[in-house]
């Protein structure tokens, strides 16, 4: 014989969750639920990764909201904001995007370096190198700082 779950069992399942989900938006947060595809709904908005590596978040329409986004933290808290119907944090955008010029710029310095043979030209760009990969972990500490943040409130 089958187990059977009663048709109240389920009705007071569905109240909890719908409970749960409110308390938790009051707080901030908007459930995020994980598609077969890769991509993150959080309310009617997408976490998407382009071709190019990039992030962006789309609205129900696939229309793109913010786009250009290096590191999935700050996608994630972009699409809470948006799904929360708050105004978007724009130095959030902005350390994020501080975050991939300093990657970039790192990445040229490491192949000046590696194809230069002018010793103080290694030294000038090595200490540039240094320059950008100090500000790229500064602007990805911080984003991770804000997510852990976020993320404790649940």
């Amino acid at each position: 014989m089958k187990n059977v779950i009663p048709g109240d069992l389920f009705s007071k399942i569905q109240a909890v969750a719908t409970q749960v989900r409110l308390a938790l938006r009051r707080r901030g947060i908007v459930i995020p639920i994980k598609n077969p595809n890769g991509t993150v709904t959080l309310g009617s908005y997408t976490v998407v990764k382009n071709a190019q590596g990039f992030y962006q978040v789309v609205n129900s329409r696939n229309e793109i909201m913010v786009g250009g986004i290096n590191l999935p933290e700050t996608a994630a808290m972009v699409a809470n904001d948006l799904a929360l119907g708050r105004v978007l944090d724009y130095n959030m955008i902005n350390q994020d995007r501080d975050y991939g010029y300093a990657l970039f710029e790192e990445t040229l310095h490491q192949r000046a370096i590696r194809s230069n043979n002018n010793l103080e030209s290694v030294e000038i760009r090595l200490t540039k190198f240094m320059i950008c990969k100090i500000k790229r972990e500064s602007c990805k500490r911080e984003i991770i700082r804000r997510f852990k943040k976020f993320r404790s409130l649940s």
